[in-house]
């Protein structure tokens, strides 16, 4: 379970930012808060099944969800897909600032697992790793947390329990654009294993990911079980589709065909891409995604959920993950959108709608509808729009673009 992510100086997000799956002590009349929240076994915390943010065009909601995807794809290729003396291409600091441009980032995340909760984090900038740390506590109250390791560039404090990464400090096997936990994994040290198995279970979505979640849902095809619940899936949305398959490795759907009665005669074939809309493209796509997370609890991170889908369609997948019925394994959802239907108190707590926001010197800033003192039956989107949030652009007058009147030099109509 996420319980939260801290990013800074990384792309336009200058000072620390939080995302918090933690439930805050609201009392919501509206919503479900006894499906939507859930307890961590053991403990005290709650948390949260979903959270959305909001936020005007390059307010940097994107540049949240590319920390996390950041995050994750350098814990797990760092070791492998950096090679020595290589740049770390997919990290940038914060340009618009003399001090930050020549900073390292800042990345953490606070996680748990049934048996524990994990703090891990690192600074790194596109030449190496400046500092790494992880703690780990058991989910029992009143617990305290274990420093397991703290690096600060070379030098490393090592707990006994984490055997495996002194080994491979003493060996000089971390390399400066590397970090100790990717390797530690290589040598299948149980937390980093553990780590690194939590990090593959979050699937996360960005608008550049099309093709990747497209091949991830056309090799699940393969699977006959699963094939039919994403056909199922795909019914219950009303696209008209009898049936998905594969012939010469390209994905085809089936649709009726009917003559002038309205009486079925015969199944007409089309290719997937070619014939259907965009919409049912990416809802086809992300079928998977949502089904896996549902089935055994994992985390789906989505970049503008909203885009190419009717506002019903991604309400119910909401509800999917918000239900107790349909998520009882306390799957998370967090995503981006623009659609302001969402934003009532009959879908969202307030601790579950944040908002990006940026400053006139261009850093983007996080923060939840929670931190507004607003009534709970208080209209979210209305309010949202009209700007009392924050998190919505600075329209200017777009007339002036268009004004036809051409003025001499006088001041004069000609």
């Amino acid at each position: 379970m996420i319980i939260q992510f801290t990013v800074e100086n990384f792309l336009s997000f200058k000072e620390a930012a939080t995302l918090s799956l933690a439930a805050s002590a609201l009392k919501e009349k509206q919503t479900s808060s006894e499906d939507i929240v859930f307890e961590l076994a053991g403990t005290n915390l709650s948390l949260l099944k979903s959270a959305v943010v909001y936020g005007a065009n390059a307010s940097g909601k994107s540049n949240l969800i590319k920390a996390l995807d950041f995050f994750k794809w350098f814990v797990i290729n760092s070791s492998k897909g950096v090679q020595s003396g290589e740049r770390i291409q997919q990290v940038e600091s914060f340009r618009l600032n003399r001090t930050t441009e020549n900073e390292p980032s800042y990345f953490e995340a606070v996680f748990a697992d049934q048996q524990s909760q994990y703090r891990y984090g690192f600074e790194v900038d596109e030449k190496r790793v400046y500092r790494e740390w992880l703690y780990q506590k058991s989910n029992k109250k009143k617990a305290k947390e274990v420093e397991l390791f703290l690096r600060n560039q070379d030098e490393y404090e090592l707990h006994p329990k984490f055997a495996v990464g002194k080994e491979v400090v003493a060996k000089k096997m971390v390399r400066d654009n590397a970090l100790l936990l990717s390797v530690a994994a290589q040598f299948n040290e149980t937390v980093s294993v553990e780590i690194m198995e939590w990090l593959a279970n979050t699937t996360i979505v960005l608008g550049s990911s099309d093709e990747r979640i497209w091949e991830m849902a056309t090799q699940q095809i393969d699977n006959p079980e699963m094939k039919q619940r994403i056909v199922e899936f795909a019914q219950f949305a009303d696209f008209g589709i009898d049936d998905i398959r594969k012939v010469d490795n390209t994905v085809i759907s089936s649709h009726q065909q009917y003559d002038e009665t309205g009486k079925a005669t015969k199944m007409v074939t089309f290719p997937f891409r070619k014939n259907e809309s965009e919409g049912t493209i990416k809802y086809f796509s992300l079928a998977y995604p949502i089904i896996d997370a549902l089935d055994h609890g994992k985390r789906l991170v989505i970049d503008e959920f909203d885009s190419k889908m009717h506002p019903l369609l991604t309400c119910k997948i909401i509800a999917l993950f918000n239900s107790q019925l349909t998520n009882s394994k306390n799957a998370q959802l967090i995503f981006t959108t623009h659609d302001t239907n969402l934003l009532n108190a009959n879908l969202f707590r307030r601790d579950q709608v944040w908002f990006t926001q940026k400053d006139s010197l261009g850093a983007s800033e996080l923060y939840s509808l929670a931190e507004y003192k607003v009534r709970n039956s208080a209209p979210f989107e209305k309010e949202y729009l009209m700007g009392k949030y924050g998190g919505v652009p600075i329209v200017g007058q777009f007339e002036r673009l268009f004004d036809q009147k051409e003025e001499t030099g006088d001041g004069t109509d000609e």
